[in-house]
């Protein structure tokens, strides 16, 4: 690797380290095969991370930052809730699809998180992250449709982000795309019973 800013060695480090991850698994993610990777000496690694356990952190940040921002659903203004949500959901199939290698060393890095002593607090940070950003979509969809939610918000965006993380992982397994589909179908006209109009007096209307 030639003579690079540190900041910028470090970015090029979790890339290659997310590749390696990606492609051969995170028992594979050395610092020794991601230096290899990079086109980088062992010792510019060691330099850049603490340790092993610093640069699976950075890995796993560096996934779900680039997940959440590919999910990005087309525009479908005034429809309903089953609309909006089968939109929203098929964007994130897409992401699922096109990225399968770094869908499974999220979960691979869940179990190395909560199995090893330090990095425990790395998974709850994931679920964090992956929880907040389902309630921002339930709340979005909420809004563009004018209703609200009968469900406590929390409630309801652990029910979707379980629903989303076990079809996931079923999917790595099998690969059935078609029945994969056809369950977020399913879910997404479900959160229509899940809503009421919001209704607005006509004196607030016009106040």
């Amino acid at each position: 690797m030639a003579r690079v800013r540190a900041k910028v060695r470090r970015e090029l480090l979790i890339e290659a380290a997310v590749r390696v991850a990606a492609r051969d698994g995170v028992a594979a993610t050395t610092t020794r095969a991601v230096a290899a990777e990079a086109g980088a000496s062992l010792a510019s690694v060691h330099y850049c991370f603490d340790s092993k356990q610093e640069l699976l952190r950075e890995v796993l940040i560096s996934i779900i930052n680039e997940l959440a921002g590919d999910w990005l659903p087309s525009a479908t203004e005034g429809a309903g809730v089953a609309v909006l949500a089968r939109a929203e959901l098929r964007a994130l199939w897409d992401v699922v699809e096109r990225e399968p290698g770094k869908q499974q060393v999220t979960y691979e890095l869940t179990h190395h998180a909560l199995r090893t002593e330090g990095l425990e607090e790395l998974a709850r940070w994931q679920y964090e992250v992956y929880y907040e950003r389902s309630a921002q979509r339930l709340r979005d969809i909420a809004a563009r449709a004018a209703v609200e939610w009968t469900l406590p918000l929390p409630i309801l965006t652990r029910m979707l982000m379980n629903m989303i993380d076990g079809l996931v992982l079923g999917w790595l397994v099998d690969r059935n795309s078609e029945l994969a589909r056809g369950a977020l179908d399913a879910f997404a006209d479900s959160l229509e019973g899940m809503s009421r109009a919001i209704v607005t007096s006509p004196g607030l209307e016009h106040s």
